[in-house]
């Protein structure tokens, strides 16, 4: 057996001065790209319809603060310190999972209406064109969103909702999705209501606690008038998708199709749906599964898919404020630029600590004489 001479200094590999100059070069490329990178990221500018939207988005919410305050239903400041209305409650009934708050407060931003504008302009949308919509009561905001951004924009939506809501989102039995959307259309704020309506996820959670979800659900749908789609559940899940798919496309293709939440008819049951993007989807990932939603369906058709999820994300990657208190239809532009210097000097200064904690580390690991040895010549 060998043995191992504990007094033997520990190996590190010798720094060379060729290594050193490739080290340098690399970090200093890896700056300028940083640079160039942020220098290319421009903060939104939203034209005058986007911002038309966004100021439509934010008197519509406005509405419907009051239709709450008539309704009786007061506004938790805790939960909703926006004072927005469309917060709902952690658990009701028509409660089909568990919702984050944060992205629930972040999604009360008008501005996205503004950016759903940008995005439909950037797909090419024109006044007359179809636009199917898929929306859920989780997010009430989005849903606005999406809405006065169509009439900015005069395009013909088929618009399918569905009555269940997760935590946070409009889960109040008397104050559901589609009883928001009547409000707004009883106001003329919005030109349409949903053609059809489901329970959603009401179904799968078999009613909520005290089984009083699906009367309340099918309470809403008869208070709004749409076409009731009955549904059911996982096992008829091919079945419900087919129907859905169908409604949007008789006649004609959709130009786009915007889904807003995580509908099991939109997303399907498959396993790529955790690999969907956000916003504008460049990418859906093939899947030849019966169970794939709405989403794949329509991009294999060769359907432009806006999919609105992950909120926060979505936020982020646009410079928008996380959970904002005041909610203001115009972009700071201010703000987003020192909030975008503030990220780049992170960035750099990361980038430097690291090069210089490479340098010393390979300083201390080899004795003084042996730190900067050069490489030998070939032949040498």
């Amino acid at each position: 057996m060998g043995t191992f001479d504990l007094d033997a200094p520990a190996y590190a590999p010798s720094l060379s001065w060729r290594r050193m100059r490739i080290m340098i070069v690399a970090c200093v490329a890896g700056v300028a790209a940083t640079i160039a990178m942020s220098l290319a990221q421009k903060p939104v500018a939203f034209d005058d319809t986007a911002v038309s939207a966004s100021i439509a988005l934010r008197d519509g919410m406005a509405s419907v603060k009051k239709l709450r305050g008539r309704l009786g239903v007061p506004i938790d400041p805790a939960l909703d310190p926006a004072g927005s209305g469309l917060i709902g409650v952690d658990y009701s009934d028509i409660t089909t999972t568990l919702g984050s708050l944060t992205a629930k407060q972040t999604s009360l931003n008008p501005q996205f209406a503004g950016l759903m504008v940008m995005w439909l302009k950037q797909l090419g949308l024109r006044p007359g064109d179809k636009a199917a919509l898929s929306l859920t009561g989780s997010f009430p905001a989005l849903n606005m969103a999406a809405l006065y951004a169509c009439a900015a924009l005069k395009l013909e939506p088929i618009i399918v909702s569905s009555v269940g809501a997760s935590s946070y989102g409009a889960n109040i039995p008397n104050l559901t999705w589609l009883d928001i959307e009547s409000h707004l259309s009883r106001e003329r704020l919005i030109p349409w209501r949903s053609q059809y309506a489901s329970l959603g996820g009401i179904v799968e959670t078999e009613g909520g606690l005290d089984g009083t979800g699906y009367w309340a659900g099918e309470s809403a749908i008869e208070r709004h008038g749409a076409e009731y789609l009955r549904e059911g559940g996982p096992e008829a899940l091919e079945r419900d998708i087919a129907r859905r798919f169908s409604l949007y496309t008789s006649g004609q293709l959709p130009k786009v199709f915007i889904n807003v939440g995580g509908a099991v008819t939109s997303l399907g049951w498959v396993p790529e749906a955790a690999l969907l993007g956000n916003g504008p989807l460049s990418y859906v990932p093939s899947s030849n599964n019966p169970k794939r939603g709405l989403v794949f369906r329509m991009a294999e058709a060769g359907v432009p898919v806006i999919h609105l999820i992950n909120i926060e994300r979505l936020a982020a990657d646009f410079h928008l404020p996380i959970a904002p208190r005041l909610l203001s239809a115009e972009v700071d532009t201010a703000r987003v630029r020192a909030t975008h210097q503030f990220l780049l000097a992170a960035v750099l200064l990361a980038w430097l600590g690291l090069a210089t904690a490479f340098v010393l580390r390979h300083f201390r690991a080899r004795p003084r004489n042996e730190r900067f040895r050069k490489a030998p010549r070939k032949g040498g």
